[in-house]
């Protein structure tokens, strides 16, 4: 039998480990210490309820499996972690659309037009369409290669990143960037004499969230850019992370700012008082 052979090992490639495994303590921990209000499955399923569930639950495989790949040290002949590695970003990408979705339920809920409703499910597209394409073009200094030279990686299984990964940061940086823009039109335009507590907690853990969102996007930018390849990995976790205990804590939120509104239906869905008129903003999950 043939003898497994030592993954490549540096200094970058061991920070960016330790990273992602701590990033997926994180997502424990928080699930965690909100095990309380996540305790909804008596509730009817509804499409918020499988989006929500989605963004928070599917991150523990995705995560999982970047932890799994953290972990290996060793290649043995013949082995190959090309589809394992495949289906790791499809899921990262799943998780973020997931957390997305929530996000724009609310943007159009609070505004209730079918245009915006289309712009918030085309610019995105665009987006990431462009940024997909054209991270497949040498535009940016060693966009396509994924190892430093002389490093090994054997199977694909050497825990590394490439920095064409920059596109989708940056794409998704502008996409929040216009919501963010957004959202702020429409509090401040439509519903400008908003008062109730309800109301506050929506406009502001989502402005919360995309702040968040654009900070980690923009380090995420430079991390991919400024230090040695080796180091690209560590941006693996924080995104799916930081999106799926956000968009989480904005239902959460909203459902307790709802129990002290005394704010009570039999559907999932809340009516907030925006001044003199209604918006109905689905969050029940």
């Amino acid at each position: 039998m043939d003898q497994p052979t030592a993954l490549f090992v540096d200094a970058g490639t061991q920070t960016s480990k330790y990273f992602n495994v701590g990033m997926f303590a994180i997502l424990i921990f928080d699930y965690f210490i909100t095990l309380e209000t996540e305790w909804v499955w008596h509730r009817r399923w509804t499409f918020v309820r499988f989006v929500f569930t989605v963004s928070r639950y599917l991150p523990f495989f995705a995560i999982g499996m970047t932890f799994t790949g953290a972990l290996r040290t060793q290649y043995y002949p013949g082995e190959s972690c090309v589809r394992f590695g495949q289906a790791s970003n499809v899921l990262h990408i799943i998780c973020i659309l997931a957390a997305e979705g929530l996000l724009i339920t609310r943007i159009y809920a609070s505004w209730n037009s079918k245009r915006l409703l289309a712009f918030l499910i085309v610019f995105p597209v665009v987006c990431f369409a462009v940024s997909y394409i054209i991270s497949d073009t040498p535009l940016i200094f060693n966009s396509k290669n994924t190892t430093s030279i002389n490093i090994p990686n054997p199977g694909d299984c050497l825990f590394v990143g490439g920095r064409n990964n920059v596109y989708e940061y940056a794409a998704l940086l502008l996409y929040e960037l216009v919501l963010f823009c957004l959202m702020m039109y429409i509090k401040f335009s439509k519903y400008g004499n908003a008062v109730g507590l309800l109301q506050r907690t929506f406009f502001n853990d989502s402005a919360r969230y995309m702040i968040c969102i654009m900070i980690v996007s923009s380090f995420n930018i430079i991390l991919t850019m400024a230090p040695p390849v080796t180091w690209v990995s560590i941006t693996d976790s924080p995104q799916i992370v930081i999106h799926s205990v956000l968009a989480s804590r904005i239902l959460f939120n909203l459902r307790a700012s709802e129990g002290q509104s005394q704010i009570h239906t039999q559907t999932e869905v809340s009516e907030m008082q925006f001044g003199d008129q209604f918006s109905t903003v689905i969050y029940g999950v």
